[in-house]
């Protein structure tokens, strides 16, 4: 059994290197995905503020539509006023019109106003956010072409440790044992085993029974770690 736990060991050392690899090539086309999400929101918030712009702009230019039309109402009723002074009750009708259009000219005004600031600070945060977000289009490109070189050497060194594995997995390893090799492999993120010393397992730092320790040190079976699972093994 001791040259079956050799030849896992052997093969431990490629598949420790293999898990990293693998966990880059998880890794990075995540973060470029959550880079890309995040570019994204800004560019629709962004879109957003300028569509609220224009959407004022042109609130703004109808309230100037409108208070030029009441205006020219306002010079019309004027003058029908001036037309009729001699009939009081006519007269005081059109004075009344005459101030609520007015009053309505200036409650216009004031809106009209107001949208303006609102359209101007709109229109600046707008500018100010255009800038981060090309600024972060310029990062995220130059980040995204790291990835695509990162991933590109995670590939292939991959494919290398992948080759030197094929040559280290032996054909005589038992079929049981490469099973609990690759099991524990598989749940405990590309190490399936660990060294004892003393009693203390190296990977999860819990003190292994006394009679655990004895039957690794006889070499005789795989023993397990009763806290972490990995298969023990002795320093050598």
């Amino acid at each position: 059994m001791q040259a079956v736990l050799q030849a896992l060991l052997a093969l431990q050392e490629i598949d420790r290197d293999i898990f990293r690899a693998q966990g880059e090539l998880k890794r990075l086309p995540g973060e470029r995905a959550t880079r890309k999400a995040e570019l994204e929101k800004r560019l629709a918030r962004l879109a957003d503020l300028r569509a609220r712009a224009t959407a004022l702009r042109v609130r703004i230019k109808e309230i100037e539509d409108q208070t030029t039309t009441q205006r020219q109402r306002v010079r019309k009723v004027e003058n029908e006023a001036a037309g009729s002074r001699n009939d009081m009750a006519l007269l005081a009708a059109f004075q009344h019109q005459i101030k609520t259009l007015k009053r309505e000219i200036s409650s216009s005004e004031e809106e009209g106003l107001r949208l303006v600031e609102e359209v101007e600070t709109l229109e600046a945060s707008a500018k100010a956010l255009a800038q981060e977000t090309a600024d972060a289009q310029k990062v995220f490109t130059e980040f995204s072409a790291n990835v695509d070189r990162e991933m590109g050497e995670a590939r292939k060194k991959l494919d290398e440790l992948e080759r030197l594995r094929a040559e280290r997995k032996r054909a005589d390893i038992p079929d049981e044992a490469l099973a609990l090799y690759t099991r524990i492999l598989g749940s405990r993120e590309g190490v399936a085993t660990a060294e004892l010393d003393g009693r203390i397992c190296q990977a999860c730092y819990m003190e292994i029974p006394v009679n655990l320790v004895v039957r690794v040190q006889r070499g005789s079976e795989l023993v397990q770690c009763p806290s972490c699972d990995r298969i023990l093994f002795l320093p050598g």
